[in-house]
Protein backbone atom coordinates (compact mmCIF):
# COMPACT_ATOMS: atom_id res chain seq x y z
CA UNK A 1 0.00 0.00 0.00
CA UNK A 2 2.64 2.70 0.70
CA UNK A 3 4.69 1.67 -2.42
CA UNK A 4 1.35 2.74 -4.28
CA UNK A 5 0.78 5.62 -2.26
CA UNK A 6 4.14 6.74 -2.67
CA UNK A 7 3.82 6.20 -6.55
CA UNK A 8 0.97 8.89 -6.98
CA UNK A 9 2.64 12.54 -6.81
CA UNK A 10 4.54 10.88 -10.13
CA UNK A 11 1.32 10.19 -12.17
CA UNK A 12 -0.43 13.14 -10.51
CA UNK A 13 1.57 15.67 -11.86
CA UNK A 14 3.00 16.90 -15.59
CA UNK A 15 6.42 17.82 -14.68
CA UNK A 16 8.59 16.38 -11.66
CA UNK A 17 9.95 19.63 -10.14
CA UNK A 18 13.93 18.70 -10.04
CA UNK A 19 16.69 20.53 -10.68
CA UNK A 20 18.57 18.37 -13.32
CA UNK A 21 15.62 16.36 -14.14
CA UNK A 22 15.05 18.24 -17.26
CA UNK A 23 18.89 18.11 -18.51
CA UNK A 24 18.80 14.09 -17.96
CA UNK A 25 15.87 13.98 -20.40
CA UNK A 26 17.05 16.44 -22.78
CA UNK A 27 20.29 14.78 -23.33
CA UNK A 28 18.78 10.79 -23.61
CA UNK A 29 16.61 12.88 -26.05
CA UNK A 30 19.69 13.30 -27.76
CA UNK A 31 21.18 10.13 -28.02
CA UNK A 32 18.28 9.14 -29.52
CA UNK A 33 17.86 11.30 -32.37
CA UNK A 34 21.55 12.08 -32.91
CA UNK A 35 21.67 10.57 -36.13
CA UNK A 36 17.96 11.51 -37.15
CA UNK A 37 18.04 13.38 -40.73
CA UNK A 38 15.89 16.29 -39.39
CA UNK A 39 17.77 16.71 -36.23
CA UNK A 40 21.07 18.72 -37.72
CA UNK A 41 20.71 20.98 -35.05
CA UNK A 42 22.36 18.42 -32.86
CA UNK A 43 24.71 17.28 -34.87
CA UNK A 44 25.76 21.16 -35.60
CA UNK A 45 26.08 21.88 -31.63
CA UNK A 46 26.54 18.22 -30.19
CA UNK A 47 29.30 15.65 -30.43
CA UNK A 48 28.82 12.56 -28.84
CA UNK A 49 31.19 11.27 -26.01
CA UNK A 50 33.23 8.25 -27.72
CA UNK A 51 34.15 6.98 -24.01
CA UNK A 52 32.95 4.22 -21.38
CA UNK A 53 31.93 6.82 -18.95
CA UNK A 54 29.36 5.60 -16.16
CA UNK A 55 26.44 8.75 -17.06
CA UNK A 56 25.78 6.86 -20.14
CA UNK A 57 24.05 4.59 -18.12
CA UNK A 58 21.25 6.04 -17.00
CA UNK A 59 20.74 8.00 -19.90
CA UNK A 60 20.69 5.11 -22.43
CA UNK A 61 17.99 3.86 -20.33
CA UNK A 62 15.72 6.87 -20.59
CA UNK A 63 16.36 7.05 -24.49
CA UNK A 64 15.49 3.27 -24.75
CA UNK A 65 11.97 4.26 -22.72
CA UNK A 66 11.24 7.31 -25.02
CA UNK A 67 11.56 4.64 -28.24
CA UNK A 68 8.33 3.01 -26.09
CA UNK A 69 6.63 6.30 -24.51
CA UNK A 70 7.26 9.94 -24.88
CA UNK A 71 9.76 11.52 -22.23
CA UNK A 72 7.55 12.83 -20.46
CA UNK A 73 6.46 9.48 -19.63
CA UNK A 74 9.71 7.85 -19.80
CA UNK A 75 10.56 10.13 -16.86
CA UNK A 76 7.72 8.49 -14.93
CA UNK A 77 8.54 5.09 -15.19
CA UNK A 78 12.22 5.63 -14.02
CA UNK A 79 10.86 7.44 -10.94
CA UNK A 80 8.26 4.44 -10.60
CA UNK A 81 11.04 2.29 -10.79
CA UNK A 82 13.05 3.68 -8.32
CA UNK A 83 10.44 4.05 -5.66
CA UNK A 84 9.15 0.28 -5.90
CA UNK A 85 12.77 -1.22 -6.23
CA UNK A 86 14.39 0.97 -2.79
CA UNK A 87 12.23 -0.84 -0.47
CA UNK A 88 12.56 -3.90 -2.08
CA UNK A 89 16.01 -3.68 -2.24
CA UNK A 90 16.31 -3.15 1.77
CA UNK A 91 13.78 -6.02 2.44
CA UNK A 92 16.37 -8.03 0.39
CA UNK A 93 19.26 -7.04 2.14
CA UNK A 94 17.41 -6.93 5.67
CA UNK A 95 15.73 -10.55 4.59
CA UNK A 96 19.65 -11.83 3.96
CA UNK A 97 20.85 -10.71 7.27
CA UNK A 98 17.53 -12.25 9.51
CA UNK A 99 14.20 -14.08 7.89
CA UNK A 100 12.18 -12.28 9.80
CA UNK A 101 13.61 -8.88 9.72
CA UNK A 102 11.55 -7.63 6.66
CA UNK A 103 9.09 -5.53 8.40
CA UNK A 104 12.18 -2.77 9.17
CA UNK A 105 11.59 -2.04 5.65
CA UNK A 106 9.71 0.24 6.26
CA UNK A 107 12.24 2.68 7.34
CA UNK A 108 12.63 2.78 3.39
CA UNK A 109 9.64 5.31 2.82
CA UNK A 110 10.96 8.13 4.51
CA UNK A 111 14.17 8.16 2.50
CA UNK A 112 12.36 7.81 -0.93
CA UNK A 113 11.84 11.71 -1.77
CA UNK A 114 14.93 12.67 -0.76
CA UNK A 115 16.75 15.92 -1.38
CA UNK A 116 19.13 14.00 -4.25
CA UNK A 117 16.53 12.92 -6.27
CA UNK A 118 14.67 16.30 -5.93
CA UNK A 119 18.06 17.85 -6.97
CA UNK A 120 18.11 15.45 -9.78
CA UNK A 121 20.48 13.16 -9.18
CA UNK A 122 18.87 10.19 -10.93
CA UNK A 123 21.86 8.43 -11.37
CA UNK A 124 22.71 8.10 -7.76
CA UNK A 125 19.42 7.21 -6.58
CA UNK A 126 19.20 4.16 -8.79
CA UNK A 127 22.49 3.49 -6.75
CA UNK A 128 20.74 3.22 -3.50
CA UNK A 129 18.83 0.42 -4.47
CA UNK A 130 21.35 -1.13 -6.03
CA UNK A 131 23.59 -0.48 -3.09
CA UNK A 132 21.54 -2.45 -1.00
CA UNK A 133 20.95 -5.17 -3.53
CA UNK A 134 24.77 -5.74 -3.62
CA UNK A 135 25.47 -5.20 -0.03
CA UNK A 136 22.16 -7.95 0.41
CA UNK A 137 23.83 -10.43 -2.31
CA UNK A 138 27.33 -10.67 -0.54
CA UNK A 139 25.86 -11.03 2.70
CA UNK A 140 23.06 -13.71 1.22
CA UNK A 141 26.61 -15.89 0.22
CA UNK A 142 29.80 -14.32 1.24
CA UNK A 143 30.37 -17.81 2.62
CA UNK A 144 29.96 -19.90 0.00
CA UNK A 145 30.75 -18.18 -3.50
CA UNK A 146 30.43 -20.48 -6.01
CA UNK A 147 31.92 -19.23 -9.80
CA UNK A 148 28.62 -18.20 -10.95
CA UNK A 149 27.30 -17.21 -7.29
CA UNK A 150 30.92 -14.15 -8.42
CA UNK A 151 29.65 -13.54 -11.54
CA UNK A 152 26.50 -12.29 -10.46
CA UNK A 153 28.33 -10.27 -7.57
CA UNK A 154 30.96 -9.06 -10.34
CA UNK A 155 27.30 -7.79 -12.28
CA UNK A 156 25.96 -6.06 -9.41
CA UNK A 157 29.49 -4.60 -8.73
CA UNK A 158 29.41 -3.05 -12.00
CA UNK A 159 25.62 -1.86 -12.12
CA UNK A 160 26.69 0.23 -8.90
CA UNK A 161 29.53 1.58 -11.00
CA UNK A 162 27.40 2.63 -13.90
CA UNK A 163 24.94 4.43 -11.49
CA UNK A 164 26.90 6.33 -8.92
CA UNK A 165 30.62 5.84 -7.68
CA UNK A 166 29.53 7.16 -4.11
CA UNK A 167 27.44 4.50 -3.38
CA UNK A 168 29.98 1.49 -5.07
CA UNK A 169 32.69 3.16 -2.48
CA UNK A 170 30.12 2.68 0.38
CA UNK A 171 29.26 -0.82 -0.61
CA UNK A 172 33.02 -1.89 -0.54
CA UNK A 173 33.40 -0.20 2.82
CA UNK A 174 30.89 -2.30 4.28
CA UNK A 175 31.73 -5.43 2.76
CA UNK A 176 35.69 -5.02 3.35
CA UNK A 177 35.08 -3.98 7.29
CA UNK A 178 32.11 -6.66 7.70
CA UNK A 179 34.99 -9.56 5.59
CA UNK A 180 37.35 -8.36 8.98
CA UNK A 181 34.24 -8.67 11.57
CA UNK A 182 33.52 -11.81 10.47
CA UNK A 183 36.89 -13.28 10.24
CA UNK A 184 38.31 -11.93 13.91
CA UNK A 185 34.62 -13.42 15.17
CA UNK A 186 34.90 -16.89 13.94
CA UNK A 187 38.66 -17.21 15.05
CA UNK A 188 37.91 -15.44 18.14
CA UNK A 189 38.21 -18.28 20.61
CA UNK A 190 40.99 -19.18 21.45
CA UNK A 191 42.75 -15.51 21.89
CA UNK A 192 45.95 -15.91 19.65
CA UNK A 193 49.04 -15.40 21.20
CA UNK A 194 51.25 -16.52 18.52
CA UNK A 195 52.73 -15.74 14.79
CA UNK A 196 50.85 -18.89 13.90
CA UNK A 197 47.34 -18.13 15.31
CA UNK A 198 48.04 -14.49 13.27
CA UNK A 199 48.77 -16.39 10.01
CA UNK A 200 45.25 -18.34 10.70
CA UNK A 201 43.98 -15.08 10.70
CA UNK A 202 45.47 -14.15 7.65
CA UNK A 203 44.53 -17.32 5.58
CA UNK A 204 40.73 -16.82 7.22
CA UNK A 205 40.67 -13.80 5.73
CA UNK A 206 42.57 -14.34 2.77
CA UNK A 207 39.63 -16.90 1.91
CA UNK A 208 36.81 -14.92 2.50
CA UNK A 209 38.45 -11.87 0.71
CA UNK A 210 39.83 -13.28 -2.36
CA UNK A 211 36.66 -14.29 -4.23
CA UNK A 212 34.67 -10.82 -3.91
CA UNK A 213 37.85 -9.03 -4.89
CA UNK A 214 38.11 -10.80 -7.97
CA UNK A 215 34.38 -10.36 -8.32
CA UNK A 216 35.35 -6.52 -7.82
CA UNK A 217 38.76 -6.47 -9.84
CA UNK A 218 37.04 -5.29 -13.56
CA UNK A 219 34.61 -2.74 -11.46
CA UNK A 220 37.89 -1.34 -9.88
CA UNK A 221 39.52 -0.99 -13.31
CA UNK A 222 37.07 1.13 -15.02
CA UNK A 223 36.86 3.71 -11.70
CA UNK A 224 41.09 4.02 -12.55
CA UNK A 225 40.19 4.30 -15.97
CA UNK A 226 37.30 6.51 -15.05
CA UNK A 227 39.36 8.57 -12.54
CA UNK A 228 42.73 8.88 -14.29
CA UNK A 229 41.80 11.54 -16.98
CA UNK A 230 39.69 13.52 -14.86
CA UNK A 231 40.86 17.03 -12.90
CA UNK A 232 39.15 17.31 -9.69
CA UNK A 233 38.78 19.86 -7.23
CA UNK A 234 38.25 20.34 -3.19
CA UNK A 235 36.01 22.66 -1.69
CA UNK A 236 35.71 24.10 1.56
CA UNK A 237 33.63 21.44 3.49
CA UNK A 238 31.43 23.53 6.22
CA UNK A 239 32.73 23.14 9.71
CA UNK A 240 32.47 20.08 12.31
CA UNK A 241 29.44 21.77 14.29
CA UNK A 242 27.57 22.65 10.58
CA UNK A 243 28.08 18.64 9.56
CA UNK A 244 26.80 17.66 12.94
CA UNK A 245 23.68 19.91 12.31
CA UNK A 246 23.08 18.41 8.85
CA UNK A 247 23.39 14.79 10.20
CA UNK A 248 21.63 15.13 13.74
CA UNK A 249 18.51 16.95 11.33
CA UNK A 250 18.46 14.35 8.33
CA UNK A 251 19.17 16.96 6.22
CA UNK A 252 19.28 14.80 2.76
CA UNK A 253 15.46 14.80 3.49
CA UNK A 254 14.98 18.41 3.66
CA UNK A 255 14.09 19.92 0.06
CA UNK A 256 11.58 22.45 -0.38
CA UNK A 257 10.70 23.96 2.77
CA UNK A 258 12.69 24.52 6.17
CA UNK A 259 10.19 23.58 7.84
CA UNK A 260 10.61 19.49 6.80
CA UNK A 261 13.05 19.62 9.53
CA UNK A 262 10.19 18.77 12.03
CA UNK A 263 9.04 15.84 9.82
CA UNK A 264 12.62 14.54 9.56
CA UNK A 265 13.11 14.78 13.73
CA UNK A 266 10.71 12.27 14.60
CA UNK A 267 12.39 9.37 12.25
CA UNK A 268 15.21 10.70 13.66
CA UNK A 269 14.27 10.38 16.75
CA UNK A 270 13.21 6.65 16.11
CA UNK A 271 16.49 6.01 14.92
CA UNK A 272 18.10 7.14 18.43
CA UNK A 273 15.40 4.98 20.24
CA UNK A 274 15.97 1.69 18.25
CA UNK A 275 20.04 2.33 18.29
CA UNK A 276 19.82 3.16 22.15
CA UNK A 277 17.45 0.19 22.80
CA UNK A 278 19.93 -2.82 21.05
CA UNK A 279 23.30 -0.97 22.92
CA UNK A 280 21.48 -1.74 26.37
CA UNK A 281 20.47 -4.95 25.40
CA UNK A 282 24.30 -5.62 24.60
CA UNK A 283 25.49 -4.07 27.82
CA UNK A 284 23.11 -5.54 29.62
CA UNK A 285 23.80 -9.43 28.42
CA UNK A 286 27.56 -8.51 28.28
CA UNK A 287 27.59 -10.35 24.87
CA UNK A 288 28.83 -8.77 21.39
CA UNK A 289 26.92 -10.89 18.38
CA UNK A 290 28.22 -11.27 15.20
CA UNK A 291 25.69 -9.02 13.36
CA UNK A 292 27.14 -6.29 15.02
CA UNK A 293 29.58 -5.46 12.59
CA UNK A 294 27.16 -3.38 11.45
CA UNK A 295 27.54 -1.14 13.87
CA UNK A 296 30.97 -0.77 13.16
CA UNK A 297 29.85 -0.29 9.70
CA UNK A 298 27.78 2.97 11.13
CA UNK A 299 30.61 4.31 12.61
CA UNK A 300 32.91 4.03 9.62
CA UNK A 301 29.89 5.47 7.67
CA UNK A 302 29.90 8.62 9.82
CA UNK A 303 34.03 8.72 10.35
CA UNK A 304 33.93 8.81 6.21
CA UNK A 305 30.70 11.61 6.20
CA UNK A 306 32.18 13.91 8.42
CA UNK A 307 36.43 13.26 6.99
CA UNK A 308 35.59 13.42 3.14
CA UNK A 309 36.56 16.05 1.08
CA UNK A 310 33.72 17.96 -1.30
CA UNK A 311 35.34 16.78 -4.03
CA UNK A 312 33.92 17.67 -6.92
CA UNK A 313 35.02 17.31 -11.09
CA UNK A 314 36.04 19.88 -13.09
CA UNK A 315 35.32 19.99 -17.43
CA UNK A 316 38.19 21.35 -19.46
CA UNK A 317 37.12 24.70 -19.03
CA UNK A 318 37.63 24.84 -15.17
CA UNK A 319 33.71 24.29 -14.48
CA UNK A 320 32.82 22.42 -11.37
CA UNK A 321 30.43 19.04 -11.80
CA UNK A 322 28.95 16.12 -9.21
CA UNK A 323 29.54 16.74 -6.07
CA UNK A 324 27.40 16.96 -3.25
CA UNK A 325 29.32 14.39 -1.49
CA UNK A 326 28.17 15.78 1.96
CA UNK A 327 24.67 15.36 1.36
CA UNK A 328 25.14 11.92 -0.17
CA UNK A 329 27.10 10.69 2.52
CA UNK A 330 24.87 11.73 5.16
CA UNK A 331 22.17 8.97 4.34
CA UNK A 332 24.51 5.98 4.24
CA UNK A 333 25.05 6.15 8.56
CA UNK A 334 20.89 5.37 8.53
CA UNK A 335 21.15 3.15 6.04
CA UNK A 336 23.89 0.95 7.89
CA UNK A 337 21.48 1.57 10.63
CA UNK A 338 18.26 0.00 9.36
CA UNK A 339 20.91 -3.03 8.23
CA UNK A 340 21.73 -2.93 12.53
CA UNK A 341 18.67 -3.01 13.33
CA UNK A 342 17.51 -6.24 11.34
CA UNK A 343 19.90 -8.20 14.20
CA UNK A 344 18.08 -7.98 16.90
CA UNK A 345 15.04 -9.49 17.86
CA UNK A 346 11.89 -7.47 18.61
CA UNK A 347 8.31 -8.16 20.38
CA UNK A 348 5.48 -7.09 18.61
CA UNK A 349 5.10 -3.81 20.04
CA UNK A 350 8.31 -2.45 19.25
CA UNK A 351 7.44 -3.79 15.26
CA UNK A 352 4.13 -1.54 15.46
CA UNK A 353 6.08 1.28 16.70
CA UNK A 354 9.16 1.54 14.69
CA UNK A 355 6.15 0.37 11.39
CA UNK A 356 3.86 3.39 12.87
CA UNK A 357 6.17 6.19 12.96
CA UNK A 358 7.64 5.40 9.67
CA UNK A 359 5.03 5.03 7.81
CA UNK A 360 3.33 8.30 9.55
CA UNK A 361 6.34 10.10 8.83
CA UNK A 362 6.81 9.21 5.49
CA UNK A 363 3.09 9.95 4.65
CA UNK A 364 3.40 13.17 6.21
CA UNK A 365 6.46 13.76 3.61
CA UNK A 366 4.65 12.85 0.81
CA UNK A 367 1.92 15.04 1.58
CA UNK A 368 4.21 17.94 2.49
CA UNK A 369 5.75 17.10 -1.09
CA UNK A 370 2.57 16.72 -3.04
CA UNK A 371 1.04 20.47 -2.14
CA UNK A 372 5.04 21.54 -3.10
CA UNK A 373 4.62 19.59 -6.51
CA UNK A 374 0.79 21.38 -7.19
CA UNK A 375 2.39 24.28 -6.46
CA UNK A 376 5.32 24.16 -8.69
CA UNK A 377 3.82 22.42 -11.70
CA UNK A 378 1.29 25.85 -12.06
CA UNK A 379 4.44 27.61 -12.49
CA UNK A 380 6.06 24.98 -14.32
CA UNK A 381 3.43 25.24 -17.09
CA UNK A 382 3.49 29.03 -17.32
CA UNK A 383 7.73 28.92 -17.79
CA UNK A 384 6.92 26.31 -20.84
CA UNK A 385 4.00 28.13 -21.97
CA UNK A 386 4.79 30.08 -24.82
CA UNK A 387 7.24 26.88 -26.10
CA UNK A 388 4.72 26.04 -28.83
CA UNK A 389 6.09 29.29 -31.09
CA UNK A 390 9.70 27.91 -31.25
CA UNK A 391 10.90 26.37 -34.09
CA UNK A 392 12.39 23.17 -34.26
CA UNK A 393 15.95 22.75 -35.61
CA UNK A 394 17.12 26.03 -33.76
CA UNK A 395 18.38 27.09 -30.52
CA UNK A 396 17.60 28.44 -27.34
CA UNK A 397 19.36 30.73 -24.34
CA UNK A 398 17.00 30.49 -21.36
CA UNK A 399 18.15 33.09 -18.82
CA UNK A 400 16.68 32.46 -15.54
CA UNK A 401 16.47 35.55 -12.59
CA UNK A 402 14.69 32.84 -9.92
CA UNK A 403 15.75 29.82 -10.26
CA UNK A 404 14.13 28.53 -7.09
CA UNK A 405 11.12 30.59 -8.44
CA UNK A 406 9.28 33.54 -6.68
CA UNK A 407 5.57 34.39 -5.50
CA UNK A 408 4.53 37.75 -6.17
CA UNK A 409 5.49 39.14 -2.61
CA UNK A 410 9.20 37.70 -2.93
CA UNK A 411 8.37 34.55 -1.19
CA UNK A 412 10.43 31.12 -2.48
CA UNK A 413 8.83 28.60 -3.78
CA UNK A 414 11.95 26.04 -2.91
CA UNK A 415 14.25 26.25 -0.42
CA UNK A 416 16.90 23.96 -1.56
CA UNK A 417 15.49 22.66 -5.05
CA UNK A 418 16.20 24.94 -8.16
CA UNK A 419 13.34 23.25 -10.29
CA UNK A 420 13.74 26.32 -13.01
CA UNK A 421 17.61 26.13 -13.59
CA UNK A 422 17.28 23.26 -16.28
CA UNK A 423 13.78 23.33 -17.03
CA UNK A 424 14.31 24.78 -20.64
CA UNK A 425 15.13 21.12 -20.81
CA UNK A 426 11.47 20.41 -20.95
CA UNK A 427 11.39 22.46 -24.38
CA UNK A 428 14.18 21.38 -25.55
CA UNK A 429 12.71 18.04 -25.98
CA UNK A 430 9.51 18.75 -27.28
CA UNK A 431 11.04 21.29 -29.82
CA UNK A 432 13.88 19.37 -31.04
CA UNK A 433 15.94 22.02 -30.35
CA UNK A 434 19.58 22.80 -28.51
CA UNK A 435 19.43 24.83 -25.27
CA UNK A 436 22.38 26.12 -24.24
CA UNK A 437 21.85 26.12 -20.16
CA UNK A 438 22.36 21.88 -21.00
CA UNK A 439 25.36 21.96 -18.49
CA UNK A 440 25.80 18.42 -18.86
CA UNK A 441 27.43 18.75 -22.76
CA UNK A 442 29.74 21.62 -21.11
CA UNK A 443 31.24 18.73 -18.74
CA UNK A 444 33.27 16.24 -20.62
CA UNK A 445 31.90 13.19 -18.99
CA UNK A 446 28.73 13.34 -19.66
CA UNK A 447 27.08 11.42 -22.78
CA UNK A 448 26.59 14.52 -25.08
CA UNK A 449 29.53 17.38 -25.42
CA UNK A 450 29.09 20.82 -27.21
CA UNK A 451 31.30 21.51 -29.90
CA UNK A 452 34.23 23.73 -28.36
CA UNK A 453 33.93 26.31 -31.29
CA UNK A 454 30.17 26.81 -30.48
CA UNK A 455 30.37 26.24 -26.67
CA UNK A 456 27.88 29.09 -24.66
CA UNK A 457 29.82 28.39 -22.05
CA UNK A 458 32.93 29.63 -23.22
CA UNK A 459 31.72 32.02 -25.78
CA UNK A 460 28.21 33.26 -24.15
CA UNK A 461 29.17 33.06 -20.35
CA UNK A 462 32.37 33.14 -19.04
CA UNK A 463 33.28 29.37 -18.58
CA UNK A 464 34.69 28.91 -15.28
CA UNK A 465 32.11 30.99 -13.76
CA UNK A 466 28.78 28.46 -14.13
CA UNK A 467 26.45 30.64 -12.91
CA UNK A 468 26.51 33.95 -15.56
CA UNK A 469 24.55 30.76 -17.88
CA UNK A 470 22.42 29.63 -14.83
CA UNK A 471 21.70 32.67 -12.31
CA UNK A 472 22.82 35.38 -14.26
CA UNK A 473 25.08 36.63 -11.56
CA UNK A 474 27.37 38.46 -14.04
CA UNK A 475 27.31 39.60 -18.38
CA UNK A 476 26.44 37.29 -20.87
CA UNK A 477 27.09 38.24 -24.31
CA UNK A 478 25.02 36.69 -26.89
CA UNK A 479 24.17 39.36 -29.19
CA UNK A 480 27.31 39.16 -30.60
CA UNK A 481 28.15 35.62 -30.20
CA UNK A 482 27.08 34.46 -34.23
CA UNK A 483 29.29 37.08 -35.79
CA UNK A 484 32.41 35.44 -33.44
CA UNK A 485 31.67 31.15 -33.86
CA UNK A 486 29.19 30.98 -36.71
CA UNK A 487 26.51 29.80 -34.12
CA UNK A 488 23.42 31.34 -33.41
CA UNK A 489 21.16 32.45 -30.69
CA UNK A 490 17.73 32.14 -32.28
CA UNK A 491 15.06 32.43 -29.22
CA UNK A 492 16.16 34.15 -25.82
CA UNK A 493 13.64 33.15 -22.69
CA UNK A 494 13.60 35.71 -19.88
CA UNK A 495 12.34 33.99 -16.32
CA UNK A 496 11.46 35.10 -13.33
CA UNK A 497 13.17 39.11 -13.68
CA UNK A 498 11.77 41.11 -10.53
CA UNK A 499 11.53 44.88 -10.77
CA UNK A 500 13.93 45.46 -8.19
CA UNK A 501 16.76 43.54 -10.23
CA UNK A 502 16.44 45.55 -13.38
CA UNK A 503 18.87 48.41 -12.13
CA UNK A 504 21.90 46.47 -12.25
CA UNK A 505 24.62 46.29 -14.63
CA UNK A 506 24.33 43.09 -16.22
CA UNK A 507 20.61 43.03 -16.72
CA UNK A 508 20.37 46.53 -18.46
CA UNK A 509 23.21 44.89 -20.94
CA UNK A 510 21.62 41.66 -21.40
CA UNK A 511 18.24 44.03 -22.40
CA UNK A 512 20.47 46.61 -24.46
CA UNK A 513 20.83 43.75 -26.33
CA UNK A 514 17.41 42.23 -26.41
CA UNK A 515 16.18 45.34 -27.89
CA UNK A 516 19.35 45.32 -30.76
CA UNK A 517 18.60 42.09 -31.79
CA UNK A 518 15.55 40.16 -30.50
CA UNK A 519 11.66 41.08 -30.95
CA UNK A 520 9.62 40.45 -27.96
CA UNK A 521 7.15 37.86 -29.48
CA UNK A 522 5.46 36.17 -26.08
CA UNK A 523 4.57 37.24 -22.17
CA UNK A 524 3.22 34.25 -20.06
CA UNK A 525 -0.59 35.54 -19.70
CA UNK A 526 -0.56 33.80 -15.84
CA UNK A 527 2.04 36.29 -13.85
CA UNK A 528 3.78 37.58 -17.32
CA UNK A 529 7.13 35.65 -15.28
CA UNK A 530 7.81 34.46 -18.45
CA UNK A 531 9.14 36.62 -21.83
CA UNK A 532 10.74 34.42 -25.28
CA UNK A 533 12.48 36.90 -27.32
CA UNK A 534 13.39 36.00 -31.44
CA UNK A 535 16.08 37.12 -33.00
CA UNK A 536 14.94 40.12 -35.43
CA UNK A 537 16.66 38.45 -38.66
CA UNK A 538 15.40 34.96 -38.38
CA UNK A 539 11.86 35.62 -39.96
CA UNK A 540 10.87 38.38 -42.15
CA UNK A 541 7.64 38.70 -40.50
CA UNK A 542 6.51 41.57 -38.24
CA UNK A 543 7.00 40.49 -34.52
CA UNK A 544 4.41 38.93 -32.59
CA UNK A 545 2.76 41.26 -29.76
Amino acid sequence: MLVIVHLIPIWSFKYFPSTDGPSHINNANVIREYYHPDRTVFREYYTLNNKLEPTWFLHLILAGLMYLASAAIAEKILLTSYVILLPFSIRYALRAIRPGAEFLSILAFPFIYNYLLHMGFYSFSYSLPMFFFTVGYWLKYHGRLTFRKALTLASLSLGLYFCHMVSLFMAYVAIALLTIWLTVFELSSPIPRSGKSLQLYWKAFQKRAFIPLCSFLPTLILVAIFLIDKQTTTLAAPGLLSLMKSLFKLSSLISYEESEIWLSTPLLALFVSASFYILVLRVASRQVKVGDGFFLVVLAYILIYFVAPDTYLMSHNQMTGGGYIKHRLNLYPFFALILWFATQTYRLNMKRTIQLVSAAVALMLLGHHVVKYSELNDYLDEYLSGMHLIQMNTTLLPLSFSNHGHTADEHALSFRISPFAHAAGHIAVRRRIVEFTNYEANMGYFPTIFRPKLNPYIHIGEAWKLENLEYQSSCVDFLTYPHRTGGRVDYVLVWGLRKKQIDHDHIKSIFRQLQLGYYLIYTSPQRGLMQLYRRKDYLSKAPID
